[in-house]
């Protein structure tokens, strides 16, 4: 497989976020009439219709990141407005159902939910997705292990989706166990190579792998899924920077193998 590492701790963060109608708050379609024919780099759809996804260029520092972020979000608003529409961001809406959503109609949606069944209509979930730029494939392999024993504190720290059908779920991310209904998802197996990563990944997409964390080859960069999307923007940024430090810190040791029975059992707790 062809990768793309050797950047060292560079950042992008993708951003999913909701689109409600401007008067009721309830969540609306609207994607098509904001994303561009074809999609940019920096919007682009998501799976249903009410949702848009930005992503950053990639920044050198955390203060970038933080500049870019909020300006991003200004243009989905921009877009948004004369369509009655405004940006709502959080892991879940409070009140809206998965059920009455229109999913985007494009292949890669129509194979996961065929895959998925009918539960794909309870994965109307948004989470802010950190990319750390990797020097190399092994580095990668080792920040993932070292990232992975913090993700259920990091999870804690940015649950933000106490409700979920129009009711409060006494759950501090109700996001969390939504995903972790999906095939392939919460840890990734132990990689202890880069070839184990190439065997376990050979002719399949791993962007259908819906871990917690994951190598991104393609893009050279270890990416953490785990946080829920946050309705502050400096709080989104702020997770980056602590996900990049974290990063950090594991490229330059040797991180002991996460076990992973007590890592979801910790994940669970949250």
């Amino acid at each position: 497989m062809q990768h793309a590492f050797g950047r060292s701790l560079t950042l992008g963060v993708e951003e999913e976020l909701f689109l409600v109608d401007r008067a009721t708050l309830a969540l609306r379609s609207g994607a098509s009439l904001i994303v561009e024919h074809p999609p940019t780099k920096q919007l682009k759809y998501e799976l249903f219709e009410c949702l848009v996804e930005t992503a950053t260029p990639v920044c050198e520092s955390v203060e970038e990141l933080a500049d870019v972020l909020p300006r991003q979000r200004r243009v989905v608003a921009e877009r948004a407005e004369p369509h009655g529409l405004r940006v709502h961001a959080a892991a879940m809406h409070p009140f809206s159902r998965g059920a009455d959503q229109e999913i985007v109609p494009e292949p890669r949606y129509w194979k996961m939910k065929a895959e998925v069944g009918p539960d794909i209509f309870r994965q109307l979930v948004c989470g802010l997705h950190v990319h750390v730029g990797m020097p190399d494939p092994e580095a990668c392999l080792r920040a993932l292990e070292g990232v992975l024993r913090w993700l259920p504190e990091v999870l804690s720290l940015s649950a933000n989706s106490p409700y979920r059908d129009g009711e409060e779920s006494g759950l501090r991310s109700s996001r969390a166990r939504r995903l972790g209904e999906l095939p392939r998802s919460a840890a990734p197996p132990v990689f202890r190579s880069w070839a184990d990563w190439e065997e376990h990944t050979a002719g399949r997409d791993y962007t259908r792998m819906w871990w917690d964390v994951r190598p991104h080859p393609r893009l050279g960069t270890l990416e953490v899924r785990i946080a829920d999307q946050q309705t502050d923007v400096g709080r989104a940024a702020a997770f980056a920077a602590l996900l990049q430090a974290l990063a950090a810190e594991a490229i330059e040791s040797s991180p002991e193998t996460v076990d992973r029975d007590d890592y979801l059992r910790r994940q669970r707790l949250q």
